[in-house]
Parts: structure tokens; C-alpha cells; sequence
């Protein structure tokens, strides 16, 4: 009797299993999923030309449909070709529904097509959605825009100081972003005592320099230039530089030291690695050797104000989580504290 009631029971679990496994839903992938139909391109400008380099694009689109509920990832890309059978290059990539793209990034990517300033291309556009690698992109419709490649070269004045030397031509530099008589840029003047001294050169030479005796209010400093004036004094650090030519005046406001840090970089947690301010492209850059493992952002050298991407996405949040290091090699990081975003890139 006992074992007819073990057998109906076993029996019993094993019906309720089946009819419970036959309930599981498993998710299947449409065999045409609805593309990404690009709705919007908006221009905050009608000008494209070094003017307006910061200027922006934003592509808007509708979600793709794969069937299944999925995180999709999505890339804007660009080809001088209708069928992006060569030179592809991706513009964007985002996890939301839309983007952007300034001037400055869309030209250097043309200007990589032939180099050549004042071509005249169409640039093909299409949307990519993607979910894995095992599943096959969707992609939107193709439009088109015209552009005209433009020189991307700000006029630049020159530094020397002690801090590099005294070599009018070794940088840093300071640039001229709406191409007139003002120059400016984020230095790191440090030459390892607690002041530095610097002037500014027409040339990267002597011929035409131009100190002053700074006055300070708090951490910064403001001077009339002086032609073939005194050395500029300042208390070691990270400063906007900025000089008027014309005015002849000049202004250093203390500003934040970036670096990168973590268990992939050289100095581990204990220490951060100095970036250096790229001012031609407005970011802050440094080329590396990692480790696999993790990394973060942060200012002075200090945890007061730090970065990390919680997505993992070229995105950046205050404070936010490791970014991992797939494999160890050497690496050429930047950081973008002003639009939030970094990229690693192996070399």
C-alpha cells in the first residue's frame, strides 16, 4: 500500500512538472524585426565650417522591434558610400533613442576619407540596432545630408616657462577658438617647485614675447602683457589661461587636475596618473600601459570628485562604477568632464 502511495505521488510531482514546464513561454526572435526608422536630424546650426566646430547634430529614431524584450544598443553610421561597402564609420553609438554628434568629430571623420579641406561629400547615414552577437543588426533606412570638409586648425600662441624648459615651441599652447586675437587653454604649469613662472610668444620663437607682473586674488591671477615683460609667477597648478593680444591682457582661474586611476593603471589605487589637456579637441587624453582590470577618473589627485560609468557605455556618472579593462595593453584614454563622457581605446 505504501509503495502504491510513493508511485502515485512521484507520478503526481512529475505531471505537475510537465504541465508546469508546457506554461514557459521562451522568448523567440521575429524573423524580420521592424528597423530603426530614423525620424529626425536636427542642426543647432545651418553653418558647418570651423565657426560653429562645436555645434551639434542629433539623430532621433524609433525603437527597433526583435521580438522579445532586449537591451538594444544603437550606433548612427556614416559612409561616403549608398551601400557602406567602404569607409564606415560609426558617428554615435547609444543605448536611448537618440544622439548627437558635433561638427567638429563628423568633419575629422571626412577629412580621414581623403585628408583633402574643401571636399565637397554626400555622407550616407543609417541607424544600426543591435542586441548580441548572435543575433543579426537591423538596420534603418539610408538618408543622406551634403557637407564641405573644413580646416580644423585654431590659431595657437605659444608658452615657455620653467616647467618645460623655456622652449617657446615644445607646448603647451594656447588657442585661439573663435579665431581671433583671444588664446586660451587649460595649462598644467608645475615645475616641481611651489611656483612656476611662464610668458607667452607670437611664434615659437623669441621674437615677440610678452610678460607681466600678475596680480592674485585668491588662487588666481589676472596682468596687463608686457612686451618682453617679466616672467608671469603663479603658484604651482592647473589653470585656464587666457590672453587677449589685442587688450593685452591676460587671466589664470584655478582649475581642476584630471587623472586616471585604479588597479589597471601603473599607480594602482594608491595614485593617480596625470592626463594632459588636449585643447585642440577640448579633452583630456593620456596613452598607457593597463592591466585587466579597472579604472576610474578623478580630479587632484583626490576623491572629492570622481567619475566611473555605471553602463559601461562611454557615459559617466559622478562617483559611478569601475570601468573594466578586457585585456591588458597599451591604451590611449580620454575624458570629457564637460559632456560626461571618456573612451579607452587599445593601441
Amino acid at each position: 500500500m505504501k509503495k502504491i502511495k510513493l508511485i502515485i505521488f512521484l507520478a503526481s510531482i512529475a505531471l505537475l512538472f510537465v504541465s508546469c514546464s508546457r506554461n514557459i513561454t521562451e522568448p523567440t526572435i521575429n524573423s524580420s524585426p521592424t528597423k530603426p526608422a530614423q525620424t529626425t536630424v536636427a542642426f543647432n546650426s545651418t553653418v558647418f565650417d570651423k565657426f560653429h566646430m562645436d555645434s551639434l547634430v542629433t539623430f532621433s529614431w524609433k525603437p527597433v522591434d526583435f521580438g522579445f524584450q532586449a537591451s538594444v544598443a544603437y550606433a548612427v553610421q556614416a559612409s561616403n558610400k549608398q551601400d557602406f561597402s567602404a569607409n564606415l564609420v560609426t558617428i554615435l553609438n547609444s543605448t536611448n533613442l537618440s544622439g548627437t554628434a558635433s561638427f567638429k568629430n563628423i568633419n575629422g571623420d571626412l577629412l580621414g576619407w581623403n585628408g583633402q579641406v574643401g571636399t565637397a561629400f554626400t555622407v550616407y547615414f543609417r541607424v544600426m540596432a543591435s542586441v548580441s552577437s548572435n543575433v543579426a543588426p537591423v538596420y534603418s533606412d539610408v538618408f543622406s545630408k551634403s557637407f564641405t570638409t573644413f580646416d580644423m586648425s585654431y590659431p595657437i600662441a605659444y608658452l615657455a616657462g620653467d616647467f618645460q624648459g623655456w622652449a617657446p615651441a615644445a607646448g603647451p599652447y594656447l588657442y585661439s577658438y573663435a579665431f581671433n586675437t583671444t588664446f586660451s587653454s587649460i595649462v598644467r604649469l608645475n615645475s616641481g617647485s611651489a611656483t612656476t613662472q611662464v610668458k607667452i610668444c607670437q611664434n615659437p620663437n623669441w621674437d615677440v614675447n610678452w610678460g607681466s607682473d600678475l596680480t592674485a586674488n585668491g588662487t588666481s591671477y589676472t596682468g596687463h602683457l608686457v612686451t618682453n615683460g617679466n616672467n608671469m609667477v603663479v603658484n604651482s597648478g592647473c589653470y585656464i589661461m587666457t590672453a587677449d593680444l589685442t587688450a593685452l591682457t591676460v587671466s589664470f582661474t584655478k582649475t581642476d587636475d584630471w587623472g586616471i586611476i585604479g588597479d589597471a593603471t601603473p599607480g594602482g589605487w594608491g595614485a593617480s596618473t596625470p592626463m594632459t589637456y588636449d585643447g585642440k579637441n577640448k579633452i583630456w587624453t593620456v596613452t598607457l600601459d593597463l592591466t585587466a582590470a579597472t579604472v576610474k577618473f578623478r580630479a587632484n589627485d583626490a576623491w572629492d570628485l570622481n567619475y566611473g560609468s555605471n553602463a559601461n557605455d562611454g557615459t559617466l556618472q559622478p562617483g559611478g562604477s569601475n570601468i573594466p579593462i578586457a585585456s591588458a595593453g597599451n591604451y590611449t584614454v580620454t575624458f570629457d568632464p564637460s559632456k560626461l563622457t571618456y573612451t579607452v581605446k587599445k593601441n
